[in-house]
């Protein structure tokens, strides 16, 4: 389940990377993935990682239980579909009023792994060689008509938290 924790400068996802912003390129500075995930060891795990006081936590929208208890941890609205319908009516920009954001790779998946694809080809990304499994991932990659196909690529949610770390920063063309 990747999660995905932003800084004004830092990135930290419970289950796999810390990226930077160095000198107009990204870092990946830690990565890590949990073979056996425990729901109440992640809850607690990204609870804990709050003491850096993140702007944006941005969770894999498949599971919505997970997402209210994280929200309750944090101190914020558990009910929020109802929230993200309210905004959605009211023709406000739901993202700018919750803490943590659930996305959709259903519906964003197309958009998310093309920018993922501009960042990493236009070369504004660091990966360091330590992070093989991340590496063996990108490397093994296979897309069909631009959606992930996870059993083809290695270490899939490796790369699934990248692109959704990677959703942060919009490539733009120019």
């Amino acid at each position: 389940m990747p999660i995905f924790l932003q800084f004004a400068r830092k990135i930290l996802s419970s289950k796999d990377f810390i990226t930077n912003i160095y000198r107009k390129k990204l870092q990946v500075l830690e990565g890590r993935q949990w073979e056996k995930v425990d729901f109440n060891e992640v809850l607690k795990e990204v609870s804990t990682m709050t003491k850096y006081d993140p702007t944006k936590i941005y969770i894999d929208g498949a599971n919505p239980s997970f997402i209210r208890s994280l929200k309750l941890e944090l101190n914020e609205h558990p009910e929020y579909e109802k929230l993200i319908e309210f905004y959605n009516h009211t023709k406000c920009d739901w993202t700018l009023n919750m803490r943590v954001l659930p996305v959709s790779f259903a519906k964003e998946n197309r958009a998310m792994l093309g920018n993922c694809k501009m960042i990493l080809e236009s070369g504004l990304i660091a990966i360091d060689p330590h992070f093989d499994k991340l590496i063996v991932s990108l490397r093994t990659a296979v897309a069909n008509e631009m959606k992930l196909d996870k059993l083809q690529t290695s270490f899939s949610d490796l790369l699934d938290s990248l692109i959704l770390a990677l959703n942060e920063y919009q490539f733009k063309n120019g």
